[in-house]
């Protein structure tokens, strides 16, 4: 009681965040930062979801929510707001209502085969360890610039059952996240759905994050959520209401959550 994140910033990277909604704006406007990293791949059937296309941009308006057409393009919205949104209305405030957030937009379209030899639909968003590596960077560029406590990381492909062979794996990633934890930001990354009993997806098995798994209302564990020895902690993640881009809620389960 008593703490709701005010004059703390927490980064989202993600498939960006509808910051018109009014989650994010009815108190005060929030998104106080915003950049995408958005690859394009034609041999994956990837192309780039930033504003006009192109690689990478941190200009405001860059880190929008990317078109809703494309499966789970509406999931860093409701990230978000499980994270810090407030429309002055409750009882569904985020965690941290008092907190600003830096949108940033990590993912990519793909088309075809990238999203149905997933089970997916298709156009999908997925997301290039390149692309998350940028944006974990530029939220260790804005350090000075706000008082951020965390970045959150809602994705995740793979399992590892060992953290060291996870780290060889994702050296890049391993790094930024490294070198924000020693400016003490905490960078915190979803455990993964697949309801494994002894392992995490990548990089949330990076062993200097801080991975987290699903419990329902009654702190069990969920079904879905992979654990692991090594998990860092458990939250609630089952029938969590939140924001979804055009002004809506939605209530959605999972690691994310």
């Amino acid at each position: 009681v008593g703490y709701d994140g005010s004059g703390q910033v927490v980064a989202v990277l993600d498939t960006g965040v509808d910051k018109a909604h009014p989650f994010f704006t009815n108190v005060s406007a929030k998104i106080v930062s915003e950049a995408c990293y958005s690859s394009s791949d034609p041999d994956a059937g990837a192309t780039s979801v930033c504003p006009g296309g192109v690689a990478e941009t941190s200009v405001m308006g860059s880190g929008v929510h990317c078109d809703l057409s494309v499966d789970g393009c509406d999931h860093g919205t409701h990230v978000a707001g499980i994270a810090a949104g407030n429309d002055g209305l409750g009882p569904d405030y985020g965690v941290a209502r008092g907190a600003g957030l830096i949108a940033v937009q990590v993912f990519s379209r793909f088309d075809g085969a990238g999203c149905t030899d997933l089970g997916l639909p298709t156009p999908c968003a997925l997301s290039f360890t390149s692309d998350q590596v940028k944006g974990l960077e530029r939220v260790l560029e804005l350090r000075t610039a706000f008082d951020i406590a965390a970045v959150n990381m809602s994705l995740g492909f793979g399992e590892y059952s060992d953290q060291a062979s996870c780290d060889a794996d994702y050296p890049a990633t391993k790094a930024a996240i490294d070198n924000l934890r020693s400016v003490g930001i905490a960078t915190i990354i979803a455990a993964g759905n697949e309801g494994s009993t002894d392992s995490l997806a990548a990089p949330g098995c990076i062993s200097s994050a801080i991975s987290v798994g699903a419990t329902d209302d009654s702190d069990r564990l969920a079904e879905l959520s992979d654990v692991a020895p090594f998990v860092s902690l458990l939250a609630p993640g089952v029938s969590i209401t939140s924001s979804v881009p055009q002004g809506g809620t939605a209530t959605w389960s999972g690691t994310s959550m």
